[in-house]
């Protein structure tokens, strides 16, 4: 039993210590639109974060919050989008009690849906990249769950304008964007499954 805790384990601290910082990101295309805020901040001039790489001072599942906090950063923008004014800090405390073990790791959906639950009721999720991408043009706002590269990722974004939507902490170079649905599925939906939590 121990020899497969311990593979467990492993497994587990390899998925955090490589998977839960940005990931160097693709080329920027010229018609997205990155905003104007510094990009040598976690947080944008209007209270977003933007950049989990950068948060200083925070720990989230028993290590610095940067290295697993892609979760509690998508659900604290949309709860500021939605006019909420919470805690960061507060936030992390509340997502890591919701945790079964108090060990390190990534942020699981059964505690993204408890949370949303909270405090972002009426939320409905699908799974699979085509129905994802599909109920993602149709929505409001939403959180992907997907891989950027081949590491497990939390988005998320609300929408702009009639065709195009704001994501902030995609990866490196695309941390405070403004571009397309058809543009982010096809430069970040490129493999692994695909979950979408999302509000009409």
């Amino acid at each position: 039993m121990a020899f497969l805790i311990k593979i467990c384990y492993n497994a587990l601290e390899f998925t955090w210590q490589k998977g839960t910082g940005m990931i160097t990101g693709e080329k920027t295309r010229s018609e997205t639109k990155i905003a104007d805020s510094p990009l040598h901040s976690a947080w944008t001039e209007d209270g977003y974060i933007q950049n989990q790489d950068l948060l200083t001072g925070y720990i989230y599942r028993t290590i610095p919050a940067k290295e697993n906090c892609c979760g509690p950063v998508a659900v604290y923008n949309l709860c500021r989008h939605s006019g909420q004014n919470l805690e960061f800090e507060a936030l992390l405390r509340e997502m890591d009690g919701m945790h079964r073990l108090h060990m390190p790791g990534p942020t699981f959906m059964y505690v993204m849906r408890k949370c949303l639950t909270e405090h972002l009721p009426g939320w409905q999720e699908v799974h699979g990249r085509d129905e994802a991408v599909r109920q993602a043009c149709q929505s409001s706002m939403g959180i992907f769950r997907y891989h950027e590269g081949r590491i497990p990722h939390f988005v998320g974004y609300y929408r702009e304008r009639e065709n195009t939507f704001h994501f902030y902490n995609v990866c490196d170079g695309r941390e405070n964007v403004v571009m397309s649905m058809e543009e982010f599925t096809s430069d970040h939906l490129l493999g692994g499954s695909v979950k979408l939590i999302w509000w009409e």
